[in-house]
């Protein structure tokens, strides 16, 4: 146990090095209840642990989504910092001897899912990851290994949303009424309302990440 926590605090300490504003540990064990190619075993035999990043959205504008239809290329800013973070985590545990793989979005675990059975947050009524420092302004990422650290306690209720309505009430599309996230809603209002930014790049709705007031600064 010594050794893991010893490992677990090392990788802690170089996150805050390489500026990674949320770090978490979920048992591999813990996600029997997904599809298999949802499962950490299914990207790394014989995982032990999922690592989840986590970015804060400090400026609406590291949202961003750039499009370039000519070359056939698309990038989201805060993703790329995420998989910049992610490659050094792995060479770090590598160097260490452990085995790591990088998750890919597809098909890809379930981030929001794992962020909470790490003890990151709970999954809020706006369906997204509230953690206590940033709300809902972060964006998310995750690894699996072989080395086992010091797992977080899972959080399956938001203690944030009990007498709270916010994100369900900003909601322009609807999309959060009756308790269950509409992605369809979701998905065809956002892409009809689109932000430009410039001629390529775009911001998505985010009425439900703004009206939420977890990690908002009251001064």
């Amino acid at each position: 146990m010594e050794l893991i926590n010893n490992l677990t605090e090392e990788l802690i300490g170089y996150c805050r090095k390489i500026a990674v504003d949320i770090v978490g540990f979920s048992d591999a064990t813990k996600f029997d209840n997904f599809s298999k190619k949802h499962r950490p075993n299914s990207f790394l035999s014989n995982s032990k642990t999922v690592i989840v990043i986590g970015f804060h959205l400090y400026d609406i504008s590291l949202d961003a989504w750039n499009r370039d239809e000519n070359k056939g290329t698309s990038y989201h800013f805060a993703d790329l910092i995420l998989l910049n973070q992610c490659h050094r985590i792995k060479n770090f545990l590598t160097k260490k001897g452990f085995k790591l793989k990088i998750i890919t979005y597809e098909p890809g675990l379930f981030l929001k899912d794992a962020a909470a059975l790490a003890g990151i947050g709970p999954i809020g009524k706006n369906n997204l990851l509230i953690t206590k420092t940033y709300g809902s302004q972060v964006r998310l990422r995750s690894l699996v290994t072989n080395a086992e650290l010091s797992y977080g306690t899972p959080i399956h209720e938001s203690e944030y949303c009990r007498n709270c309505n916010l994100c369900v009430e900003s909601c322009p599309a609807g999309a959060l009424e009756g308790g269950k996230y509409n992605k369809d809603l979701c998905h065809n209002y956002c892409l009809a309302n689109l932000k430009y930014i410039s001629e390529k790049t775009v911001i998505w709705c985010n009425k439900c990440i703004e009206s939420c007031p977890v990690g908002k600064k009251t001064n």
